[in-house]
């Protein structure tokens, strides 16, 4: 026998998991869906009720679970490289992620944003397109990044006064 737990959601800060009770054939014989630390406190139950060591528990992470339920599913992951000192203004910066946030989410694009400083040129860069089987969708994540730098004035000089 085993213990198979795939944590399967994050919200607000909180895991879920699905905590399995697997027979030697990989059938489930028993299923438990738990938040958080009652993770552990299931698995150890489960441990001790059927004197399962610790080689014959398996973990599946977030990412993991997600990308096995449907590997198109995962998300672009989006670096902006802004201007080191808008970084300054922690707020501004903030306004400007949730901005670009709702702009996508509007789109409906599975879309993960990050942003960094930089000393060089501004510019955005999708760092995982190997996602990405189809000659349209590559088409459609350039034209996406492109009205993204338009919308967001990503790359272009701002003249303070």
């Amino acid at each position: 026998m085993k213990i198979v737990t795939k944590n399967y959601s994050l919200k607000n800060g909180e895991r879920s998991y699905l905590v399995y009770l697997k027979d030697h054939n990989n059938q489930s014989l028993e299923c438990y869906d738990v938040k958080g630390e009652e993770r552990l406190t299931k698995e150890n139950e489960l441990s001790e009720k059927y004197e399962i060591s610790d080689d014959n528990i398996e973990y599946t992470s977030l990412e993991e679970f997600k990308s096995q339920e449907d590997p198109t599913d995962s998300p672009l992951i989006l670096v902006f490289y802004l201007d080191r000192p808008s970084f300054v203004e922690k707020e501004l910066v903030k306004s400007y992620g949730e901005n670009v946030k709702r702009y996508l989410e509007e789109q409906g694009d599975n879309v993960r944003l990050f942003f960094m400083p930089t000393d060089g040129e501004e510019k955005i860069v999708c760092i995982n397109p190997l996602y990405i089987k189809d000659e349209d969708e590559f088409e459609k994540l350039n034209t996406l990044v492109h009205q993204l730098e338009e919308q967001f004035q990503v790359g272009v000089e701002s003249k303070v006064e």
